[in-house]
């Protein structure tokens, strides 16, 4: 746990000594450089035992590099039992064949496009990358992005969306976000966002949208079966789940306190022109009320929180409660990798043998009871 905490004040140092630079230019392309090192270090050599996803995706790698038919097929053949995307299928097949067959491969490769992706990010919607870099680690957005590879792949097209949606192209924004489905289909949930925009800001189409999502919530299992998604391994766990959703719900009120705080900020600076971060605060709120009522809708605000985050880090109170923010934030994942490691598999760190020829791999596969 002391490594980790190191690890978080590392980006705390690197906002402090970009302060010394007198071009911003050159504070920024340090910060960029020295986060980046940050995350692809951490995340890019971790041991498989690191992070809920990685040996599941090891494992899955693993199995198809030792495949000989695999190697000799076409890279765009289509594999339904694999039950993963398109896309996430054809770039595996494609490292399989063509870059390395080390299963290790896909850790490496998509920690370092995730550093690069969310470092641009950062550095396209503010100054202090460093420090909303830390925001991101200690609020765990990063650990279950580097976690959850394929919805990750598709967060990095959102982040290329993004901008077009802010400028009503709406075109490229849904190409990019369909691109995004082919790695993870949740990003589906995206395309819900030029339809918001379409609507007025006032208080009764708010209304309107948190009683239908209030509807939905209620009837979301009968919905689940209409579509015949009820012998889904995340349904039957969601239904065999007896504890309450404790987990779920904190979540919801620390995106009611940074939307609130936004709101607050967005009213008082006259930012009425653009509606995008709005409705996308809005929809972030509509996942937190369904979440716990299913579980698993909880992935979907894997691509909102980045933005909330950001938004709470931009506006004028947000900048006032930073501090308080980031206190919380610590103390929070502090608690969560001591007493719920589980969730995580982050402590005990530790880095990849590379001089180890055997790992073994599905080592938290979910089994039904």
């Amino acid at each position: 746990m002391t490594l980790i905490l190191i690890y978080f004040s590392l980006f705390l140092g690197l906002h402090f000594l970009a302060q010394r630079f007198k071009r911003p230019g050159a504070a920024r392309l340090f910060q960029m450089t020295g986060c980046f090192i940050l995350l692809f270090v951490f995340f890019g050599f971790r041991n498989i035992t690191v992070l809920n996803d990685t040996p599941h995706y090891y494992g899955f790698y693993y199995q198809k590099a030792h495949l000989i038919s695999y190697q000799e097929e076409s890279i765009f053949t289509f594999h339904l039992i694999d039950k993963f995307e398109y896309g996430f299928q054809v770039l595996v097949h494609f490292l399989v064949k063509y870059v390395s067959r080390d299963a290790y491969t896909i850790i490496i490769l998509s920690s370092l496009v995730f550093a690069i992706g969310n470092i641009t990010f950062l550095s396209k919607n503010t100054s202090k990358i460093a420090l909303a870099c830390f925001m991101m680690v200690v609020s765990g957005v990063y650990f279950d992005q580097f976690s959850m590879i394929r919805q990750a792949f598709a967060i990095m097209f959102f982040y290329q969306a993004y901008p077009y949606l802010k400028e009503n192209r709406y075109k490229p924004y849904t190409a990019l976000i369909l691109m995004g489905t082919l790695f993870h289909t949740s990003a589906l949930i995206l395309l819900l966002l030029p339809l918001l925009k379409q609507l007025r800001i006032c208080r009764r189409n708010i209304l309107l949208i948190f009683l239908a999502t209030v509807l939905l919530t209620i009837f979301i299992h009968n919905i689940i079966s209409l579509l015949g998604m009820a012998g889904t391994l995340y349904y039957k766990m969601s239904m065999k789940r007896t504890a309450p959703p404790i987990a779920a719900i904190l979540d919801g009120l620390l995106m009611v306190i940074l939307t609130s705080v936004y709101f607050y900020s967005w009213k008082k600076e006259a930012h009425q022109k653009d509606s995008t971060d709005f409705w996308i605060c809005i929809l972030g709120l509509c996942i937190c009320i369904i979440t716990p009522a299913f579980i698993p809708l909880f992935r979907l605000n894997a691509y909102i929180w980045p933005v909330v985050y950001l938004l709470f880090f931009n506006s004028m109170a947000g900048k006032r409660l930073f501090g308080l923010l980031a206190l919380l934030l610590v103390i929070r994942i502090s608690v969560v990798l001591t007493f719920k490691s589980e969730w995580n598999h982050i402590v005990p760190y530790s880095f990849y043998d590379f001089g180890n020829n055997f790992h073994e791999y599905h080592l938290y596969m979910q089994k039904e009871q």
